[in-house]
C-alpha cells in the first residue's frame, strides 16, 4: 500500500519508446459533423457532477452516456439525463458505446485518471481531464505524447484558468508590470480533508454499500478493504495510493497561471527540496499517508520572463483548523503579509499567490477578485491589466471539439505542470534530501 519512488515513476523508461496504438481510429472533433457533440462522463458525484453541470451549460453537447462506480450517483445524474446509457464499468461502456460517442470528461479520484484517459484516448476520444491527469509521474508524458499522436482536443480542470483573476494575473506578467520575476510563493492554509486522528487507528473492514463496487473503485491500486467513512466519497485524496496531496490539487491551480504568464511551456524545474511536518503518526500512519504540511521549493532554469536568471517556487500548506500551532515554515513569509497590507486586500488570502519581479510584487488570491500590485519604489502602481469576456473552461473545451479556437489547458501544457507537481510530491517522501528533477523524470 506504501507508495514508493519506484511505483510513483512507474512507466518514466516505457515513455521514450512510446508506440503508436494499433486497432483505434484516429481522433476526430465530431464524427457526426450534423449533430450535437455526443458526450460521455466517467464519474457522475462531487467534482464529477460539477463538470457535468458546467458541460450541460453548452447547448450544443448532448450528455448521452454516464459511468460511475456507485450507483447512488449514477441514478442522481440519471435523472438529469434520462435517455443517457449507464454504466459502472468505464471500460465496458467504451467497448459498448464504440463510436457513439465524440468526447469523455474523467472526473474520478486522482488514481483512476489515467486509466481512463489513456482508453479515451486510444478510441479516439477528446477528453476532458480532471486534475492531475495521472497519479503516478511516469504517466504524465505518456498521456501527452498519445494526445500529441491522436490530434486529441484536450483541457485539464483547472477551470479557474478561465475567471478573471487568472486572466489578469497571466496578463501581468507578460506585461512586465513588475519587471523580471525572482520568486514565486503559492501557499494554501487548509486542507477539505479530515487528519488521520480522526480514524480509528488501526483500520477496522466494514461491509462494502450495496450501491458501491469497490474493486471498480480501487481500480489500478493495490487491493483493500473497504472502511466507511475513510476512503469513499470524498476522503481519498490524504492516501498516498489514491490522491496526490494537496499539491496535486489546489497546487496545479494556483501554478497555472504563473506557467502561462511566464511562457514556462516544456520547462522543468532542476532541483526540489521538501521539509513536511513532525505528525504525530504510526509509522504504518506515515506510510499510508501525505503530510499535513509541507514547504516545497523548486529552482526553475532562467527564462525570459526571468531575464534569464535561475528562480524559486515555494508552496506552503496545512491544516486551518488544527489543535496544534501551525509552524511559521509551513505558512507564507510573514514579511508577504506586510506586502498584503498595503493593498484593499489587507491581509493574505488563505490561499493564493505573491510573485516577487525586479519592480514590485504581484498579489494574487484563487478566487475570481481582484489581484493587486505592490511596487517597490512606493510609487502608484500601474493599473491591472484588462482582460475581455471569456467562456468557460467547459465552454472553451466543447468549442475547440468543434473545430472552434483551442483549449487553455490542453494537455500539452497540463502534463507538464502535473510533472512539477508530481517532483514536489516525491520531495515529500524523501525531506530535506535536494532532488535533480531530470534524474525523477528521466531526460527530457
Amino acid at each position: 500500500m506504501k507508495t514508493n519512488r519506484r511505483r510513483f515513476l512507474g512507466g518514466v523508461a516505457a515513455v521514450a519508446g512510446l508506440a503508436p496504438f494499433a486497432g483505434f481510429p484516429a481522433v476526430v472533433k465530431r464524427r457526426n459533423p450534423n449533430s450535437l457533440l455526443s458526450h460521455a462522463c466517467v464519474g457522475t458525484g462531487n467534482m464529477a457532477m460539477s463538470d457535468m453541470r458546467g458541460l450541460m451549460e453548452c447547448k450544443d453537447l448532448h450528455i448521452t452516456a454516464l459511468c460511475d462506480v456507485d450507483a447512488k450517483y449514477l441514478a442522481a445524474a440519471k435523472k438529469l439525463h434520462p435517455d443517457a446509457r449507464v454504466y459502472r464499468d468505464a471500460f465496458e461502456m467504451f467497448a459498448a458505446e464504440g463510436d457513439r460517442i465524440d468526447s469523455v470528461n474523467v472526473s474520478t479520484p486522482d488514481h483512476t485518471h489515467a486509466q481512463y484517459i489513456l482508453e479515451a484516448l486510444k478510441r479516439g476520444l477528446n477528453v476532458y481531464g480532471q486534475k492531475p491527469l495521472c497519479h503516478d509521474l511516469g504517466d504524465c508524458r505518456r498521456i501527452e505524447e498519445l494526445a500529441a499522436a491522436k490530434g486529441a482536443v484536450t483541457q485539464m480542470g483547472t477551470q479557474i484558468a478561465a475567471w478573471e483573476c487568472d486572466r489578469r494575473t497571466v496578463a501581468a506578467i507578460k506585461k512586465g508590470a513588475i519587471g523580471e520575476i525572482r520568486h514565486v510563493w503559492l501557499f494554501s492554509t487548509r486542507r477539505p480533508e479530515p487528519s488521520p486522528k480522526a480514524f480509528i487507528w488501526p483500520l477496522e473492514p466494514t461491509p462494502v454499500p450495496s450501491t458501491l463496487e469497490w474493486k471498480l473503485w480501487l481500480g489500478p491500486a493495490k487491493f483493500r478493504p473497504f472502511v466507511a467513512g475513510v476512503y469513499h466519497p470524498k476522503q481519498w485524496r490524504r492516501w498516498r495510493d489514491f490522491g496526490t496531496s494537496w499539491l496535486g490539487d489546489l497546487g496545479l491551480h494556483l501554478m497555472s497561471p504563473v506557467w502561462f504568464g511566464m511562457g514556462l511551456g516544456a520547462t522543468s524545474p532542476k532541483t526540489v527540496i521538501a521539509d513536511i511536518s513532525a505528525d504525530d503518526w504510526t509509522p504504518a500512519q506515515r506510510e499510508q499517508f501525505w503530510p499535513t504540511m509541507s514547504h516545497v521549493t523548486w529552482t526553475f532554469p532562467g527564462v525570459k520572463a526571468s531575464g534569464m536568471k535561475p528562480f524559486d517556487v515555494e508552496w506552503c500548506d496545512g491544516f486551518g483548523n488544527v489543535a496544534y500551532s501551525l509552524e511559521p515554515k509551513f505558512l507564507p513569509p510573514a514579511h508577504l503579509q506586510d506586502i498584503a497590507a498595503l493593498t484593499p486586500m489587507k491581509r493574505l488570502p488563505a490561499q493564493g499567490r505573491v510573485i516577487e519581479g525586479t519592480k514590485g510584487w504581484l498579489l494574487s488570491t484563487h478566487y475570481d477578485a481582484e489581484p493587486y500590485f505592490v511596487m517597490k519604489d512606493g510609487k502608484t502602481p500601474p493599473p491591472m491589466p484588462a482582460v475581455g469576456a471569456a467562456p468557460s473552461h467547459y465552454r472553451e473545451y466543447v468549442d475547440a471539439c468543434l473545430g472552434n479556437g483551442k483549449t487553455t489547458s490542453g494537455f500539452d501544457m497540463a502534463c507538464r505542470l502535473t510533472e512539477w507537481g508530481f517532483v514536489g510530491n516525491l520531495a515529500q517522501l524523501q525531506p530535506g534530501v535536494r532532488l535533480d528533477c531530470a534524474k525523477l523524470k528521466g531526460a527530457n
